[in-house]
């Protein structure tokens, strides 16, 4: 928007050379073609297609706008308008990019209709092109569905046997994953398995509370004979079997002799000796017998006190190694079965597992079974639809020769010899504007200067008629805003320091004469002198004093040359002229030699030092940058310069020079004052009509400077 703006004011600018190329341009483009326009006949045809979504013959088949859109790309396809063009044999009347050109095919309401139109002098040729397009449109149409279905029918061809392969494949796997995991019916194993596990349960506790009575009852007979399980079996051994009882009966026996002989003969005695070693056999024969019965552990020695038969303790005693045979029984069956339950239990465990690979399996094997299916119903579909292929379109209706002209190209010349006028103006506008070199807009001003715009100042020239006719409006007219102006410049300049210090002396120049450099320093020193400042205007422009034009009765005066030459001996109120309260003027004078070196003088220095205890502030009318030294000299004396810059008198070059030779003399620029800018002029002629009135009786004056 803010580039817009700016050719809107390059425009209003350079607008003779805008409206001079505007009209040139209207009348060729558009004034001219318009005299010799010729009307044009519009014949029109319509395609009816019917609409469908996929099928067999186009499977991937978008349907709808998609295809309508497709079809208005093909339309108006180079390929159709070539064979438009061997068909009507006029091919060397009309190329096709120019047929294309006149041809429009649209979508009305994003219905199922496309409407055809082309445009041409001749209204017959027009109809028999829109009937040659539609003719061979949907022929095309149709010879592209054969061809379609033709491809679809191979592929699907191809397709069979690698899904028949797949499902094969599939098969196979789901055969082998139930052999490899003896899978018949997971669900009714999985009811068998559970079954089995309660009745597995239930045996267990059965047999589990058993034990706990076979181990209360073998508990209670240990108390009686304080024997452990083993010994309690062997002696039962003892006591049931008659071949150990012999022995033990022989043992004995043997024994009774041995120590009835040992009283009679002594313990050496050969007949005693006989007798041990009679006992000593019958001893191996009786554990021989054990070892081979499986009695494990060593025989008690005391077999004669064990082998009682018919006794209680005997009898106790068997009881007792009936019931440890019981519980080592019930043990093993306990351990058997808890084993076995643990093999269902892991096979429950994988179940899910198995449903679950057996499911994916089975809905696999489903899907390519019904792939296989629909690849050989479409592949049967495909055959039959070749011989039957008519395409999308339902019907066509053809052009007719058209009797009223559908274009008045008249308006339409007219028209873009308008926009080509407007836009070969602005162009012409803006060429000129960059060939110009002069200084035209403030963002050239801002390529060369980096210090702020201080003021803006109107064309003292475009007033009302009703306003007063001066170059002091400041003076003659102080209820004005471009008085205000200036006022409100004279308080910007208060605020600013150098160092620290107010600004008492400050430099007016500009790049080249005639800029109004003159004419605002002395408005700018009228203005400070009305907000209550002593101030003094220094004419130091030795070589063209501008003030005298301004003022009156200061031409002929003695002035700033003569106090410079006289070396002291003229007093500085000899050459001031008061010309208003609190304002005084040092014209130039009348001595106009070497004004470099007057300037550049150590009477110079001492008269400013002098100036500046008596004023509050001093206004230096300096010379252009541009012109000589004296203005780079005034600016390192005084606190610093205000540069004066008009709309269209310096060029790119001599500003650019200007700053260059500002900144190797290192002066401070204080700010740009922009005079005569009409780049901004809504803003500064909305402010310039501003509908406000300043009486001057009422406002209270404040000293600003000093």
């Amino acid at each position: 928007m803010e580039e817009l703006l700016i050719y809107i004011k390059i425009v209003k600018r350079r607008w003779p050379f805008a409206l001079v190329t505007f009209m040139a341009v209207f009348y060729f483009l558009g004034y001219q073609r318009s005299k010799e326009t010729v009307p044009l006949y519009r014949a029109t045809g319509t395609i009816i297609f019917d609409q469908q979504t996929a099928t067999i013959t186009d499977p991937f088949s978008l349907g709808g706008q998609n295809k309508l859109t497709n079809d208005l790309v093909l339309i108006k396809s180079e390929s159709l308008a070539e064979k438009v063009k061997k068909d009507l044999e006029f091919s060397l009347e009309m190329d096709t990019k120019k047929l294309l050109q006149n041809l429009v095919a649209i979508n009305p309401e994003k219905s199922d209709v496309i409407q055809l139109s082309f445009t041409d002098e001749d209204p017959k040729k027009a109809s028999e092109i829109v009937n040659a397009w539609i003719n061979n449109y949907v022929q095309l149409d149709k010879d592209q569905k054969v061809s379609q279905t033709k491809e679809l029918a191979k592929f699907l061809e191809k397709q069979i046997p690698e899904s028949q392969k797949s499902l094969e494949s599939t098969a196979e796997k789901l055969k082998n994953f139930k052999q490899d995991n003896r899978i018949l019916d997971i669900t009714a194993e999985a009811t068998s398995t559970i079954t089995i596990i309660s009745q597995l349960d239930s045996q267990i506790a059965t047999i589990q509370a058993d034990l706990a009575a076979q181990k209360s009852r073998r508990d209670s007979l240990k108390q009686i004979f304080s024997v452990d399980a083993q010994s309690a079996i062997t002696s039962s051994f003892v006591s049931e079997s008659p071949i150990v009882a012999s022995l033990v009966k022989q043992i004995e026996e043997i024994k009774t002799k041995i120590e009835q002989e040992k009283v009679r003969f002594g313990d050496r005695h050969p007949q005693v000796i006989t007798l041990q070693k009679q006992e000593a056999v019958l001893q191996e024969q009786l554990a021989k017998y054990a070892q081979n019965t499986n009695i494990q552990g060593n025989l008690p020695q005391n077999l004669e006190g064990i082998y009682q038969p018919g006794t209680t303790q005997s009898t106790l005693l068997a009881e007792y190694a009936t019931t440890e045979r019981q519980i080592q029984s019930l043990e093993a069956q306990l351990s058997s079965l808890k084993d076995l339950i643990n093999v269902y239990r892991q096979r429950v465990d994988v179940l899910p597992n198995l449903e679950f690979q057996q499911q994916q399996l089975q809905r696999e094997l489903t899907a390519r079974s019904d792939v296989l299916q629909n690849l050989i119903k479409n592949y049967q579909d495909a055959q039959i639809a070749i011989n039957n292929t008519q395409g999308n379109i339902r019907s066509a209706e053809l052009a007719t020769i058209p009797k009223e002209a559908a274009i008045n190209r008249r308006l339409s010349y007219l028209f873009q010899g308008f926009l080509g006028g407007i836009l070969a103006g602005s162009i012409v506008a803006y060429l000129v504007e960059k060939l110009d070199q002069k200084v035209n807009s403030i963002e050239q001003v801002k390529e060369y200067f980096e210090q702020p715009v201080m003021g803006k100042i109107p064309d003292f020239n475009r007033r009302k008629k009703d306003e007063i006719k001066s170059n002091l409006p400041t003076r003659d007219n102080p209820s004005s805003p471009i008085s205000e102006n200036f006022r409100a410049l004279c308080t910007s300049i208060n605020f600013m320091t150098n160092n620290d210090k107010p600004l008492k002396v400050i430099t007016i120049s500009s790049s080249v004469a005639g800029e109004g450099k003159s004419t605002i320093a002395a408005n700018i020193a009228v203005a400070a002198a009305g907000l209550g400042s002593k101030v003094l205007l220094m004419e130091a422009d030795l070589r063209k004093p501008g003030q005298r034009k301004i003022w009156e009765n200061i031409d002929k005066k003695a002035g700033l040359s003569d106090l410079l030459h006289s070396d002291g001996q003229s007093e500085l109120s000899e050459s001031v002229v008061t010309v208003m309260p609190n304002l005084d003027i040092l014209p130039a004078g009348n001595t106009k030699s070497n004004p470099v070196a007057l300037i550049g003088s150590a009477q110079m220095v001492h008269l400013l030092e002098k100036i500046r205890d008596e004023y509050d502030l001093v206004i230096i009318d300096a010379p252009p940058v541009s012109v000589a030294a004296d203005a780079q000299i005034l600016s390192r004396m005084s606190d610093g310069m205000l540069m004066v810059i008009r709309q269209g008198k310096a060029t790119n070059s001599i500003l650019a020079n200007a700053a260059e030779s500002l900144l190797q003399a290192e002066v401070n620029v204080l700010g740009i004052l922009l005079n005569c800018f009409t780049s901004d002029s809504d803003s500064y002629y909305y402010y310039y009509n501003y509908s406000y009135y300043y009486d001057k009786k009422d406002k209270k004056k404040s000293k600003l400077f000093g």
